[in-house]
């Protein structure tokens, strides 16, 4: 057989369908099973898959490999057996071939298990398994089903550094939207990409063909480069199990992907829900078919006619405050119901002390509470309250919480605080789980993403959002030094501010204040009073995050009540003077709904203020 590339050059190739879906069909896949794992425990099996798809008149065959890199399969206490899966799935694809077909090694994104990576550790765990896959004798390395730039980026230079020699493929997932769950435009890949050199470039799963026609149609307007798709047969539903099944015929999907030749793809698959027929259906239209010409034009520079939103009211950031410092800001946590008549007069309390914003976290310690979106519409409605809102990765999809971004700016809210939230007490909330479909660092690239217009919609034009983004910072870490490196990688994300968990002391607040100063990024640091004795032992020794020194808490032996509250106070008042230089300003977190105790503590720091710039 000639070289993959230049087939792929010459004539319109059909690729394989899914096997997820045929391995389900087939009742070879049960619920957590890493359906590669076959390639060991049911070689005979997988390779009678790829043999319908041959039969069925594909050119080109996948190996059973997607979803399997070495952090995933240990996950799965499989981790030793990695390079025997990736090696034994590109031989079993081979063997199907029999030198009839090309192969193409298939990689997909880490996924959830990625999150706990740092960047070398994806990139090398992409080239460990394409150095497996090129061991095992594929024509190509398809990265595939990507939706994060950053991500596929570090696949690509993995498979560089582990096969230099073996052609690489990229494809990303693309929603019915135009772009992918992260924001990324067919044009934000292309133009990212092509500075890789990869030698084919396209587009697979997400929203169906109608979505994937749309992309290729935009991709081929500006590259001459092989381009490779593999569509959805439609968008799923599901079945009474929760199982997707895929109404639109195998004709449908057929024509659909004679539209993707017209616009000039090199290589038809289909993803989800495909299977021989489909494939079939593909070759008897695209049996013989040339390549269709392709006349990219330059790169247009993808402004839009701007248009105007008069009545679109965004509060100002914190940005000038901050970086003139001085600035108080009061924590008001939502209510555990629907009566938030309390909260309100603690937030008219604060605001009447002078504070210059009231942040609300986001169900704080996992515990269920009104959400924070409607307490701040409360807080601006009747005191026109600047707002600070948490968002946590723990309770939203990734979608949810792109959702919850527009509202917050629809309603008028720029400053956000990204944190990855506190993990569910599986006691606690019963049946709950935490989402985490992004760390707190990709929660604030995201937002980024999304300030630059990668997620507007066309009857938006040149409207962009312009969150001010704080980023959290534990100064109860076992090593400030660690935790400053990932408020580095924040920064770089987009993060513009730091608010710190409470610290209790000087000696703490100042080791907090000197490490972040390299960063040069304005900190609210962290301040919460204590009311008693059982309050500072419970916060030293249950609650994460929080370390109280033996020399404060040996000032509250003993104490409760109001001599409690008294001395816990006077603790936060000391801390506060002598620190108050080396911070941008407070973030005051109320205790037990004490708002009084707040807002003292908030007149306090503003004659800090006053006296700092007398």
């Amino acid at each position: 057989m000639e070289p993959f590339l230049d087939a792929l050059k010459k004539r319109v190739l059909v690729g394989d369908g899914a096997y997820g879906t045929l391995f389900s069909r087939r009742g070879l896949s049960t619920p957590g099973l890493i359906s590669p794992l076959l390639n060991l425990a049911k070689p005979g099996f997988v390779k009678a898959i790829h043999e319908e798809y041959l039969r069925a008149g594909a050119d080109v065959i996948e190996t059973n490999t997607f979803g399997a890199s070495r952090p995933v399969l240990e996950a799965a206490g499989m981790g030793e057996r990695a390079r025997d899966v990736w090696v034994k799935g590109a031989q079993i694809a081979r063997d199907a071939a029999n030198g009839k077909a090309w192969v193409l090694g298939s990689i997909g994104p880490l996924g959830r298990v990625g999150l706990k990576l740092t960047p070398e550790e994806r990139q090398a765990a992409y080239a460990e398994q394409a150095r497996g896959l090129a061991e095992g004798g594929v024509d190509a390395i398809l990265f595939e089903t990507f939706s994060d730039l950053e991500d596929i980026s570090l696949a690509i230079a993995g498979g560089k550094e582990a096969a230099p020699s073996t052609p690489l493929m990229a494809q990303m997932a693309f929603s019915i939207a135009g772009t992918t769950t992260s924001g990324v435009s067919p044009e934000t890949m292309l133009d990212a990409l092509t500075k890789l050199r990869i030698d084919v470039i396209g587009a697979n799963c997400g929203g169906g063909e109608s979505a994937a026609i749309e992309v290729i149609r935009r991709i081929a307007q500006r590259t001459s480069m092989p381009i490779s798709v593999y569509p959805n047969r439609g968008l799923a539903d599901f079945d009474e199990n929760g199982r997707p099944i895929y109404i639109e015929g195998a004709d449908y999907f057929a024509k659909s992907a004679r539209r993707l030749a017209d616009l000039g793809a090199n290589l038809i698959g289909g993803c989800c829900g495909t299977g021989p027929e489909e494939i079939k259906k593909l070759k008897a239209l695209l049996a013989g078919r040339l390549v269709s010409a392709r006349h990219p034009a330059a790169a247009s520079s993808g402004k839009r006619a701007a248009v105007r939103h008069a009545t679109l009211k965004v509060q100002k950031t914190l940005g000038v405050e901050l970086a003139r410092g001085g600035v108080v800001v009061a924590e008001i946590d939502p209510p555990r119901g629907v009566d938030a008549t309390e909260q309100l007069e603690g937030a008219k309390k604060v605001t009447a002390a002078g504070v210059d914003a009231i942040t609300i976290a986001d169900n704080a310690l996992s515990v269920m509470r009104m959400g924070n979106l409607a307490l701040a519409q409360l807080f601006m409605r009747e005191l026109s309250a600047r707002i600070i809102l948490h968002v946590a990765c723990r309770d939203r999809s990734l979608m949810g919480t792109q959702s919850h971004l527009l509202a917050a700016y629809a309603m008028g809210i720029s400053n956000i605080l990204a944190v990855t939230g506190d993990p569910i007490a599986t006691q606690a909330h019963q049946g709950s789980s935490g989402v985490f479909d992004m760390s707190s660092t990709k929660l604030i690239e995201l937002i980024s993403r999304i300030n630059r217009g990668e997620f507007t919609a066309e009857a938006d034009g040149d409207l962009r959002t312009n969150f001010y983004i704080g980023a959290a910072f534990n100064s109860a870490t076992r090593s400030l030094e660690n935790e400053t490196k990932r408020l580095e990688r924040k920064k770089q994300s987009g993060a513009g501010f730091v608010m710190t968990q409470p610290v209790f002391s000087v000696e703490a607040a100042r080791a907090v204040a000197n490490t972040i100063a390299p960063l040069n990024m304005p900190v609210l640091l962290g301040v919460m009073p204590l009311v008693s004795e059982r309050n500072a032992e419970f916060l030293h020794n249950e609650v994460p995050g929080i370390q109280i020194p033996e020399s404060v808490r040996a000032r509250m032996a003993g104490k409760s009540g109001k001599a409690g509250r008294a001395e816990g106070m006077a603790i936060a008042r000391e801390m506060m003077e002598q620190v108050s230089e080396q911070v941008a300003g407070f973030y005051l977190i109320t205790p037990f709904d004490r708002y009084d105790m707040i807002a003292e503590l908030a007149k306090a720091a503003k004659s800090l203020r006053v006296k700092a710039r007398a």
